[in-house]
């Protein structure tokens, strides 16, 4: 039996038709109804998504007529062709017929998916029975009224075969070597090792870690490595030298607490956007850069951009038009828009409503509103819910007015007006509540908590205990969910409703987030440093509170002062000014582990440097199955007490996975991002942005250029070096003239220290492994050693040759999680061993060896002896 679906094509035949025909029909003149009426001629059109194809795969099955558009037809109208016929006869002589009653595509086109069951030929017929204008709907003016398309028909052969046609390509491997943006087209999966950080007026994003699914935007890589690929200064830092002031050694200002030095850093397609700061002034007042996160290039900075908010990335899927728009950088609330490639300004706009915003599924800014549609009533406000979309700000086809075929937006726009809206409905029974408050005004009675696309609103009637002077008063509030999900009843419905009674003695309760997808929210009781958490599906209490976190954790972070916090995987994270990170389980309230309060690997113990025991630490970014902390206070006093660290820890079991020297000084806004595998932080300690993650690296190698001889020993040498932007920084080109030695993870902390931030050289470094392989004169390849490179990059090898001839050398380093892969190749020759030499034949002595030769130099030693005593004779005689 034959596997058959029906299927609207949306693909992009729909835009060729759609041009090709618009443009035909474009040159007709719009005239009343004639007579004698036209019969007009249709040409039926058969085609194939895959012909041939193999045996029970799918084939889209295309139908259409070679005549321009129904007269009128658009997305908005039923103006359409209709009743189209298609039939199958499979190579047994079996048949299938369908009649599609209307053609929902305003282009005449009909598709069918088809998978065959047999192998041979199987022959496809399409009809067209033709069409009265005045049988359907249609335009009224159309000067076609009373006019038939006749009929047509046409027939194709399908091929069904054994062999099956490969699947397409989905996308290329993951890379294995350094890479940068753009990520070619082709390579679709590497969205799984690419992100962007979309800054603080998104929800997911900015301010500093709490309540609300900060720092988690569920989709952000950061880096798995304390590597270093560059630092830039934004403002003098570190020690100011001299001694003219009270404090030794003290150092140059870095923000905390009111005027941070570098806040809500944006990141988008590679490039980081930030404000640098002005003298002592906050990140809101110098000029705004943007910077490449692997080079630290600066690829513009401008001086008339206002502060930044947030990146607008919207993915525009209509019949016209597929694919992301460009990134727009916009000001809080959208109040203005910039291209993100240039700066330049696109546009300005007023009247954007207040409300609980959520990200939408191509990532569109939906807010829900809730507004009194009689302003002045007030006793019938009419109290309203609506859902206010971003993407309607554009006009043009599908973004609202207009009928444009691409979107389009500039000048000055409204947001006001209700075509920026999806919907608009009624409350009744915020009407009745408001009516039996007896408001007599038009504040809304009650607080949306947290919004969840297409899900529910949840909602609060009351207040959360905030200062309550007297403990013993204990005031309920009440949480409810609105519906905002067609499938399971009315938009705007309310769900549930729950009162919770606070409990006694507990002067404040915050909110502390939600998992949509774990179906939890949680409270926390600040006096206690606890968590409870309830059911967003009934609102139900379902565990808590948990055993209390340590006392210091009281404080809060930095900002807000609530018991920080942020949910992701299904968890809760907690960390504060006690040091120690917390990790519940979100269905139980179980504390699964805690991370800083172990040994070494597992250790935030400050001891006497620190004034909290531990140092305090908060988790400013969650990404790729990672928690990445920092140091951080309110205020800090300066010198900076010595060992903050930036730290990254595994999301699943805790466990350390890299730290860095530094501290992240923030206060309200988060100085920290992460996209594309990298984070980019601010450092007090020398007022500089790091930009950290893997990086490229470089090898050499080289053997005896002069042939060696089979038998004997030689050494194969070369090194490894890190070619990162960082290293070729004036200090770092001038101290390593020959390269920037790499290091292993084990030893990246301590590494990195000497290399950007004038910690002493590691007495406890080890390099990285080099894998040694030749092909020699026989073809054969082979491994024959790995040798590890010192604090210069160098490695070596020592190896005898086995054979005679040419060979030729590879090394080749495999990468580590703070390198990319790097090789080299080069070549030494083996002559055969040198020949031994043959020993000579003893010689008999003759007989002038034995007597004749001995008695001559006696003869000459005598003569001697003789002319020396005649000699000493005649000097004697007076």
């Amino acid at each position: 039996m034959n596997k058959t679906k029906n299927r609207t094509l949306t693909i992009s035949l729909s835009i060729i038709l759609v041009t090709s025909m618009l443009t035909a029909i474009s040159t007709l003149q719009t005239t009343s109804a004639h007579d004698p009426a036209w019969e007009i001629p249709t040409y039926a059109k058969l085609g194939f998504s895959c012909n041939p194809i193999g045996v029970g795969q799918e084939t889209l099955i295309y139908m259409f007529l070679g005549n321009p558009p129904f007269d009128g037809a658009a997305l908005v109208n039923d103006y359409r062709f209709r009743n189209y016929q298609l039939t199958i006869t499979a190579p047994d002589g079996s048949e299938e017929k369908l009649t599609f009653d209307y053609v929902a595509d305003s282009t005449n086109a009909q598709t069918y998916s088809y998978t065959p069951e047999q192998i041979g030929e199987y022959s496809i017929n399409f009809t067209f029975p033709g069409q009265a204008i005045n049988d359907y709907s249609h335009n009224p003016n159309s000067e076609y009224v009373n006019d038939t398309y006749l009929p047509s028909s046409t027939s194709a052969k399908l091929i069904v075969q054994e062999e099956q046609i490969p699947s397409p390509i989905d996308s290329y491997p993951l890379p294995t070597e350094y890479w940068t943006r753009p990520i070619y087209g082709e390579n679709s999966y590497w969205f799984t090792i690419s992100s962007n950080w979309l800054g603080s007026g998104v929800p997911g994003y900015g301010g500093m870690p709490g309540p609300n699914l900060k720092c988690f935007s569920g989709d952000s890589i950061g880096p798995e490595t304390s590597h270093v690929m560059w630092t830039m200064p934004i403002q003098e830092g570190g020690v100011v030298g001299g001694d003219l002031f009270d404090i030794p050694g003290n150092t140059y200002f870095e923000g905390s607490a009111y005027i941070q030095r570098f806040t809500n850093p944006i990141i988008v397609n590679g490039r980081l956007y930030f404000r640098e700061p002005f003298s002592f002034s906050g990140g809101t007042t110098g000029p705004t850069y943007c910077v490449d996160i692997r080079s630290g290039e600066v690829i513009w900075s401008r001086t008339d951009l206002p502060t930044l908010s947030f990146a607008y990335i919207y993915d525009v899927e209509t019949p016209q038009q597929h694919g992301v728009h460009p990134a727009i950088l916009c000001t809080s609330n959208f109040g203005q828009g910039f291209d993100a490639d240039t700066g330049d300004l696109l546009f300005d706009t007023t009247g954007v409503p207040s409300g609980t915003t959520v990200l939408g599924p191509q990532g569109e800014h939906i807010r829900y509103v809730i507004t009194p549609a009689n302003q002045g009533n007030t006793e019938d406000p009419d109290w309203r819910l609506l859902q206010w979309n971003s993407s309607k700000l554009w006009s043009g086809l599908g973004f609202g007015e207009g009928t444009s075929t691409r979107p389009s937006i500039s000048g000055t726009v409204d947001a006001s007006t209700s075509n920026r809206y999806d919907w608009n409905i009624s409350l009744p029974w915020l009407n009745a509540m408001d009516q039996s408050l007896s408001r007599g005004s038009l504040s809304n009675p009650i607080s949306v908590v947290q919004a969840f696309y297409n899900d529910m609103l949840l909602c609060r009637e009351g207040s959360l205990p905030s200062t309550r002077a007297d403990p013993s008063i204990v005031n309920p509030y009440t949480y409810f969910a609105v519906n905002l999900d067609p499938s399971r009843g009315s938009i705007g419905s309310v769900l549930w409703r729950n009162t919770v009674t606070p409990p006694e003695n507990i002067q404040i309760i915050s909110y502390g987030g939600a998992d949509p997808d774990v179906r939890v929210f949680v409270e926390s009781y600040r006096q206690t440093s606890t968590w409870t958490g309830y059911s967003l599906d009934t609102g139900k209490k379902l565990w808590g509170p948990t055993q209390s976190q340590e006392d210091f954790d009281y404080y809060g972070s930095p900002g807000p002062g609530t018991l920080a916090n942020t949910i992701a995987y299904g968890k809760l994270y907690s960390s504060a000014y006690a040091g120690i990170l917390y990790c519940y389980d979100l269905q139980t309230g179980q504390r699964l582990w805690t991370y800083g309060n172990g040994g070494e690997g597992n250790s935030t113990f400050g001891g006497l440097g620190v004034y909290y025991n531990h140092y305090p630490t908060f988790i400013n970014a969650i990404g790729n199955d990672i928690v990445y902390l920092v140091t951080t206070e309110h205020t800090i006093e300066t010198p900076i007490y010595k060992g903050s660290l930036v730290r990254a820890v595994n999301a699943t079991d805790g466990s350390e996975i890299w730290t860095l020297s530094g501290f992240v000084g923030e206060f309200a806004a988060s100085s920290f991002a992460i996209a594309d595998g990298y984070a980019l932080y601010f450092n007090g300690y020398d007022n500089q942005i790091y930009s950290v993650g893997r990086g490229p690296s470089a090898m050499t190698v080289e053997a005896p250029l002069a042939n060696v001889q089979l038998g004997s020993g030689l050494v194969i040498r070369g090194s490894v070096t890190d070619v990162s932007a960082g290293t070729l920084q004036n200090e770092q080109a001038a101290r390593f003239t020959y390269g920037v030695p790499v290091a292993s993870d084990e030893s990246m902390k301590d590494w990195m220290g000497y290399i950007y931030q004038q910690k002493p050289l590691p007495t406890s470094f080890t390099g990285v492994p080099v894998v040694i392989s030749v092909v020699d004169s026989n073809g054969n390849y082979r491994t024959i050693g790995t040798a590890t490179t010192d604090d210069s990059g160098v490695y070596s090898l020592q190896w005898t040759p086995d054979i005679e001839g040419m060979y030729m050398v590879y090394a080749t380093f495999e990468g580590t999680n703070g390198y990319w892969p790097s090789n080299a190749v080069t070549s030494f020759a083996v002559d055969p061993a040198a020949a031994t030499p043959t020993p000579q034949a003893t010689q008999p002595e003759s007989m002038a060896d034995q007597y004749f030769i001995p008695a001559m130099a006696g003869l000459f030693i005598l003569v001697a002896i003789i002319g020396a005593v005649i000699i000493l004779m005649l000097r004697k005689r007076p």
